[in-house]
Parts: C-alpha cells; sequence; structure tokens
C-alpha cells in the first residue's frame, strides 16, 4: 500500500490555479501563470493588444500631458487614471495629477476621485509609503488588490457593455503587461470588453484577494472566471481525470471545471484545496466523495487494487480508479485506513506495508476487514 493514494499529489499538478492569473497582472490569480498588474493610477494611452477582445476599442490617444490639458478635456475615469500615470510614474508626489483630476469631465471627476482617494489611503499612505515617497511598482500593485470596485467603477463609467467573457479578458490582461505605454486604457478596455456576468466574476476573484484571500482560498471564482461562469452535467468522478491531464495549464483546468454540474465543481474545489494546503495526507474525505464509488469491491480489495497501481505519473489515476471500483462502505472504511498508512507508513514497503498496518493503524485495518 506504499504511497497508495498518490493521488494526494494532485496538488504539483493544480498548485497553478492558484498562482496566477489568466492575464495580466499583479493581482488576479487566475489564468496563466501571470500576475495582473494593473496600474491603477496607471500606463499611458495606447492601443489594446491585438489578442484583445474584438469589442475593445483603444480609447487612448486624447490622455494628454498635464501641462497640456484644457479643462474639462478629460471624458471618462479611463482617461483622467491614464493622465494621472503619465503624470506620476516618473516623480510619485501628493501633487502629480492634480492636472488631470481638474480636467476631468464632470462625470468622469466622481469615480477618478473615489480611486484617487482609495489609493492614497490605502496604498501610498500605506505600505507604498517608504522614505516619503511611494514605490511606483508598489502602487501599481497595492491598487489593483485594495481597490477592485473602485478601479471598476472607474473604468466601468462612460464605457458600455462588451460581449466577451472572463477568461478571454485574462488573456487581454496578459497582453497589456507586454506594453511600455498605455497599460491602465488597454486593460480598462480588456475589462469594458467583457459582458456584465464576466465582469461580476472578474471583480469577485479580485475581491477574494482584496480582502486577504489567497489563491487557494480565491481558487473557485478564480475557475468560474476561466469557465466562463459554465455549468455541465459531469461529476467529480468526470472531472479528476480531465484537470489532471492539464497538468499545469490553468485555461485547460477551467475548461475542464466549466464541464461540471454544480456539486461536482464544489467538490473538486474541495478536492484540490485539501490537496493544496498543509495537511494533503489527511484529504481522503474529498477523494472518495469526488471518486464517487459505485463498484463492487469492498474495503481491502480497495486497498489491494491501489497497492498494485504501477508508480509513476499514472499511479494517482489508477488509484483513483480503484476507489470508483468500490461499494460505498468499502471506501468510506478504506479513507481513515489510507490516511493512517499515509501518516505513520509512509515509506513502507510491499513486504512491510502490512505489519506496519497491522501494528500503527490496527483499528482502521480491522475497521476496512470488515467491510
Amino acid at each position: 500500500m506504499r504511497r497508495c493514494l498518490t493521488l494526494l499529489l494532485l496538488c504539483s499538478a493544480l498548485a497553478a490555479c492558484g498562482t496566477s492569473t489568466g492575464g495580466g497582472g499583479g493581482y488576479f490569480p487566475l489564468a496563466d501563470g501571470t500576475a495582473n498588474t494593473d496600474d491603477s493610477q496607471v500606463s499611458d494611452s495606447t492601443a489594446a493588444p491585438t489578442d484583445a477582445p474584438t469589442s475593445v476599442d483603444a480609447v487612448t490617444a486624447d490622455a494628454k500631458a498635464p501641462a497640456d490639458v484644457p479643462p474639462t478635456a478629460l471624458a471618462t475615469c479611463t482617461l483622467v487614471g491614464q493622465c494621472t500615470h503619465d503624470d506620476c510614474e516618473k516623480n510619485w508626489s501628493t501633487g502629480c495629477g492634480a492636472a488631470c483630476a481638474k480636467a476631468a469631465a464632470p462625470a468622469a471627476a466622481g469615480p477618478a476621485s473615489v480611486l484617487q482617494v482609495c489609493s492614497t489611503s490605502k496604498c501610498a499612505q500605506g505600505p507604498c509609503k517608504s522614505a516619503g515617497k511611494p514605490d511606483e511598482k508598489c502602487m501599481d500593485d497595492c491598487v489593483g488588490k485594495q481597490c477592485p470596485t473602485e478601479l471598476g467603477a472607474c473604468w466601468e463609467q462612460g464605457a458600455g457593455i462588451g460581449a466577451g467573457g472572463c477568461s478571454a479578458a485574462l488573456t487581454c490582461f496578459t497582453a497589456c503587461e507586454n506594453l511600455t505605454t498605455g497599460k491602465f486604457t488597454c486593460q480598462a478596455n480588456c475589462f469594458t470588453a467583457m459582458t456584465t456576468a464576466a465582469r461580476s466574476d472578474f471583480k469577485a476573484v479580485a475581491t477574494c484577494l482584496g480582502t486577504g484571500g489567497d489563491a487557494k482560498a480565491c481558487m473557485q471564482p478564480s475557475l468560474v472566471c476561466l469557465a466562463d461562469g459554465k455549468q455541465g452535467q459531469k461529476s467529480c468522478y468526470d472531472l479528476f481525470p480531465c484537470v489532471q491531464a492539464c497538468g499545469k495549464d490553468v485555461n485547460c483546468m477551467g475548461n475542464c471545471y466549466g464541464t461540471g454540474n454544480p456539486a461536482a465543481q464544489q467538490q473538486l474545489v474541495q478536492l484540490i484545496q485539501c490537496v493544496t494546503g498543509p495537511t494533503p495526507n489527511e484529504c481522503m474525505q474529498q477523494t472518495v466523495k469526488c471518486a464517487a464509488p459505485s463498484g463492487s469491491k469492498g474495503c481491502m480489495a480497495i486497498a489491494t487494487c491501489a497497492q498494485n497501481c504501477p508508480a509513476g505519473a499514472g499511479q494517482a489515476a489508477c488509484a483513483f480508479e480503484c476507489l470508483h471500483s468500490g461499494t460505498a462502505d468499502g471506501a468510506d472504511a478504506f479513507a481513515p485506513l489510507a490516511t493512517c498508512m499515509q501518516q505513520k507508513c509512509a515509506n513502507c514497503t510491499a513486504s512491510t506495508c502490512q505489519s506496519c498496518a497491522t501494528s500503527k493503524c490496527l483499528s482502521q485495518a480491522m475497521a476496512c476487514s470488515s467491510n
């Protein structure tokens, strides 16, 4: 039974789910291993990247340098934010961006002011305050995490509703990261290209992170975004091999997740969160639920089946199938035995596992033998 349930090592294949964001910057842990760097004070005006959703127009060229901005020339909060970034990126100070604020049209002034207050109080005067001046990179990263609601409201002001999904926006955000100018406007275009539902999914991830959630805690909203909110009919048993085959491709994981029914999606997330957590050897309850035992094998037959799984990349899938081929009672009895064995007999061999089980996991072994 040595390492009989290496499917718990699924964490190595699934960990990417929570560490990255499908596109762009330092704060949305979503899609492709890149963090979202939303410049909330933000970047210069440049057209959206070529792979942005088709509904993204580049609202750009009219974000001017502060000295050239006439009163009320900036019609949207996005243009105000772009202007502010142009003014502040070289030398952040409490006075930078003042000309941009004065040039904001009435409709843009409100959300621009709210964003500025948030970025100042939560970032410039908080974690980014260093030797009297906040660091620009810190500001770029911090505002996306600390002011996601204010940032979204800024981007939405004056913009229509797009037709793109949440996953496409992540790809678009990633492309914005490659720009040397216009990052803020580019990201705004990615955001406003989404449908209302997609924006809601996107904001859920940002809010989760902004309220202190880590990649693991924010895994479910991240997968919902990657799946574009889709749900299907597949069980967790069906989703497991699909996700496992994705390796570290989180877009693939999102596609798998979107084919599951609501219960399956929840079970999969619970399993991933457990195996990527601090106690991966204590995840048998979640594993059994996902495996959906529906066969005829009793507990000892499941244990024998798992013990005979070949080592290597296919071992986890093989052990998962052993659970699926068992009866519900057999799998339930196997769970505590496997947990005990992984904790107390992790390095046993074929010749020593049985004696280890009877000496260190006797009660669990006896319960297994009767099911």
